[in-house]
């Protein structure tokens, strides 16, 4: 994936700041994306309904504020992340906002409570003074109208961002607006056709809880203006807990919102989480996408129950992965011999397969303690016998014949050659190693080599 490293935030005098991303926070009512310039200074970037508000640099974000509840409350991913670059993608180049011009844009856009709710989101941004002046008149502009519940609806989002303030206090109780509480207070589904935006962020704060969350999704989840919301709920689902039958509901959402390699990310990110099952998809999502290393790096970093396919996939990547010291075979026993003791086949296989990758480094002495790990979980195979059996002959001048098969048997043809070649010297009437050479050469690609002792075959019959 083309991660998304900058973006241009243009200010007044169409001076040009590139930002880098750092972090994202989905909260409600408005998204925050945290950027850092060249120079160290943070900034900060808000957006509604995926659309870019206002962007300041901040050197501390105020005790209680907006900001502070985002960073600390909302759904929040390190940078480069897809959530982010899918956001920002649209918004590469921003350009910042005045108050003033933030609120004519606002209200050609939207309904005086979403408003409202975005201004809540700005306490960061704009003086105390002149935030609250423009929520408390949207607030007098429904009152006017005689919209009593519209006008309560701002007045929660004033006393969410003024808790101790006493025109708020006093204000919320009149007895006007006596028949709004307990709709507000319950979440009363009514509101989602009443006051959508309002019920949006009563609801998000309340995600904790399930049936709140649900509610969420489903009165949100398909709006597309809301889709990057929706999926990060998702995302914050399966890293709290373990909801292994929702993944593929999980799944199809991905699938919808982001490519193939932006899929990979994702779960490559989601793999922090103690989840077995997205491990997995995140493994398979690899191979899919022939990324060898991911796919191992994966395996070895995050162990999870392999099946017929992933022993399959496995097998194919040992055989194209770079090895190095970024992706440590050497770390793969302790991986693979437990979660598959009991699928002594499969196992013997895969183990068979990295003998090659690390006999390039290591001796056979080591090849002895790479698979003690199956003594430990009293796992007799092939393979620990036949590097046991090979430690035992390798040296041995009468012994190179069976060493020369035992290297063979194990994928390792270059030391099979080797061992041939001295059985050869040692017998050169016997044309057991002749046959072995003509047929090694010829399965490595040594043509020539391969018909020399085919021809030095046919004179000893």
């Amino acid at each position: 994936m083309n991660h998304l490293t900058t973006i241009t935030l243009l200010e007044k005098g169409n001076h040009k700041t590139s930002l880098t991303p750092t972090r994202v926070a989905f909260h409600s009512p408005c998204t925050i994306v945290e950027a850092q310039s060249a120079d160290g200074a943070i900034y900060y970037a808000y957006f509604y309904r995926q659309q870019f508000l206002a962007a300041k640099k901040v050197t501390r974000s105020k005790r209680g504020s907006y900001l502070e509840q985002a960073m600390t409350k909302g759904i929040v991913f390190l940078c480069p992340h897809p959530l982010a670059s899918k956001l920002l993608l649209e918004n590469q180049t921003i350009k910042n906002r005045s108050l003033t011009q933030l609120l004519s844009w606002s209200k050609q856009r939207f309904t005086l409570i979403e408003v409202s709710n975005i201004f809540s989101c700005l306490d960061s941004l704009i003086q105390e003074e002149k935030l609250f002046k423009v929520m408390r008149d949207s607030y007098y502009t429904y009152r006017r109208d005689g919209k009593w519940g519209k006008a309560y609806s701002v007045l929660l989002s004033l006393e969410n961002t003024f808790p101790n303030h006493e025109w708020v206090t006093h204000t919320k109780h009149d007895a006007a607006f006596s028949a709004y509480h307990s709709k507000y207070e319950t979440l009363s589904p009514a509101l989602a056709q009443s006051d959508p935006s309002t019920l949006e962020w009563l609801l998000w704060t309340e995600r904790s809880s399930s049936d709140h969350r649900a509610q969420w999704l489903t009165v949100y989840g398909q709006d597309p203006a809301c889709s990057l919301s929706a999926f990060a709920l998702l995302c914050e689902e399966h890293e709290q807990s373990d909801r292994e039958e929702a993944f593929p509901f999980f799944l199809d959402q991905a699938k919808r919102l982001f490519t193939q390699n932006e899929q990979k990310e994702l779960l490559l990110h989601m793999t922090k989480a103690p989840r077995s099952y997205i491990h997995k998809e995140a493994f398979r999502q690899c191979i899919r996408l022939q990324e060898w290393e991911e796919a191992m790096t994966t395996l070895i970093e995050k162990p999870f129950p392999l099946e017929p396919q992933d022993v399959r996939s496995v097998k194919e990547a040992m055989s194209l992965v770079r090895w190095d010291h970024t992706l440590p075979i050497e770390q793969l026993s302790m991986v693979l011999i437990p979660i598959l003791k009991d699928e002594k086949h499969d196992l013997d296989l895969l183990l068979t397969a990295c003998i090659p990758v690390l006999s390039k480094t290591h001796g056979l002495p080591y090849l002895i303690n790479w698979l003690k790990p199956l003594e430990e979980v009293q796992c007799h195979l092939p393979i620990h016998q036949k590097v046991k059996n090979l430690v035992a002959c390798a040296e041995d001048p009468d012994k190179q014949a069976q060493a020369g098969e035992l290297y063979y048997s194990l994928g390792l043809k270059g030391e099979a050659i080797e061992s041939f070649s001295y059985e050869m010297e040692l017998k050169p009437d016997d044309p057991a190693p002749v046959k072995w050479l003509f047929t090694l050469y010829r399965e490595t690609g040594k043509l020539d080599e391969a018909t020399a002792y085919q021809q030095l075959l046919q004179t000893m019959r």
